[in-house]
């Protein structure tokens, strides 16, 4: 396994990830709804902690379909196995890589910042899509958002991301603090 992730990674509270303000600023179930999510689709969850958004995107994927959850930190999987027993539609990985799966949709929430090479681990999502298939990036926008988010020079700024993809998108409103962009693989 090659090592993709930077050595600034989110070490806190799990209760962070869950808090009153980040629900404010990214509401789960309604950016899975802007995703567009199909029943039958497999979403990837990468960097998925402790399931913010993999666990309510089981719903919109439906039992035809998959949410595969992958994270680089066991304490995190372990928390997210916890919160769900028994899913058939969920499958649990640690790695810190894509290779050998493919999707649908692939989500990169608050992650891409902490990849040590953003526009090789783009390509290789790109290359994991199925045809049609689409990379979602929501992350930090690249200015002082107080308490939130990683250290302002660990973000990416969402033109930077936009190069790095090289690919067609679209950009959705989701927060001053946060963008969301929508790559689309032909």
């Amino acid at each position: 396994m090659y090592k993709e992730i930077m050595p600034h990674r989110f070490k806190g509270d799990f209760s962070r990830l869950e808090s009153k303000e980040r629900k404010q600023i990214m509401p789960a179930n309604y950016l899975l709804q802007k995703m567009k999510i199909k029943k039958g689709d497999t979403l990837i969850d990468f960097g998925c902690g402790i399931g913010y958004f993999s666990i309510p995107a089981l719903d919109f994927v439906g039992e035809k379909g998959a949410v595969i959850a992958i994270d680089v930190s066991n304490e995190m999987l372990q928390e997210l196995a916890k919160r769900v027993k028994n899913h058939k539609n969920l499958k649990i990985i640690q790695a810190d890589t894509l290779v050998g799966l493919e999707a649908n949709i692939i989500l990169l929430s608050m992650v891409l910042h902490e990849i040590t090479n953003p526009k090789k681990f783009l390509n290789n999502c790109f290359k994991s899509l199925k045809p049609n298939g689409r990379v979602i990036v929501i992350d930090w926008q690249k200015k002082d958002t107080g308490k939130m988010g990683p250290p302002f020079e660990d973000r990416l700024a969402k033109e930077d991301v936009i190069k790095l993809a090289n690919i067609k998108y679209i950009e959705h409103h989701v927060h001053e603090c946060v963008y969301f962009l929508e790559f689309k693989k032909d």
